[in-house]
């Protein structure tokens, strides 16, 4: 489990929670059933109108992803393993290396290496790669997009939701039995949208962007180690620029 995620939700929900508590009317004032209709009710119809239901249907997997550690190997670690493999193939020739290509976990790591273990040329392979590369950030983009647009689309239904109790409460100023819960409406869609769009969309979207950051240069090493090797390049050249790309990575 991604603990800093866990600790942001749990952490702002928490705080709210606590505020509400020391404020000591309780949680009953803060409950109100028609603004829960309105901010979550027309957030979910307002998503499933602008997206398509194939990428809908990937926010169960993307919510997975933003709760749990990405699977992507440290880079120090990874440029130490391409730097391995350019070694083996110098010294026993690209065969040497079928075998624990085969055996290796990730899988735009194991697709670029078999790639090299088949003979591609590197103005083969460089390509290949990067369009595999560039279709994986559409499809995380879409999902990052997805929860942005989850976030601002919860806000604009909070103030659409404080309007409707505005005009309710306007309508009924002759009747004080009416005016406490439309103004309940106005006042809790507001805080329901400021919630839902902060504490949880704004928290998932960012999440993502950064694990999908993090993946993409992984894999941009991947794409630049696979092209050198096969353009047979040497090791110390190979070692150079990979430890270029990390160090700036880490600046």
């Amino acid at each position: 489990m991604d603990k800093s995620t866990l600790a942001g939700l749990g952490g702002g929900w928490g705080l709210v929670a606590l505020a509400i508590i020391l404020g000591g009317v309780g949680f009953g004032p803060y409950i109100d059933i028609p603004s829960v209709v309105i901010v979550i009710g027309g957030t979910i119809a307002v998503t499933a109108g602008q997206f398509e239901a194939s990428d809908l249907k990937r926010v169960s997997p993307a919510l997975k992803v933003a709760f749990n550690e990405v699977k992507v190997e440290p880079l120090p670690e990874l440029v130490e393993k391409i730097i391995f493999y350019a070694t083996e193939i110098k010294k026993h020739g690209v065969m040497q290396i079928e075998q624990k290509v085969m055996e290796e976990t990730n899988p735009f790591f194991k697709e670029g290496f078999q790639l090299l273990v088949d003979g591609t040329k590197p103005e083969v392979l460089e390509p290949l790669l990067e369009y595999k590369l560039e279709h994986m950030e559409k499809r995380h983009n879409t999902m990052i997009g997805l929860f942005g647009n989850i976030g601002g689309t919860a806000g604009a239904m909070g103030m659409i939701g404080t309007l409707v109790g505005l005009v309710a409460m306007l309508a009924n100023l002759s009747d004080p039995a009416a005016v406490g819960p439309a103004m309940a409406v106005a006042l809790l869609t507001t805080m329901y949208g400021a919630l839902v769009g902060t504490l949880f969309a704004g928290i998932i979207e960012s999440k993502l962007a950064q694990k999908n950051a993090k993946e993409v240069v992984s894999c941009e090493v991947i794409i630049k180690g696979a092209s050198m090797i096969a353009a047979e390049e040497s090791i110390g050249n190979i070692k150079m620029q990979l430890n270029a790309i990390l160090t700036e990575v880490e600046d």
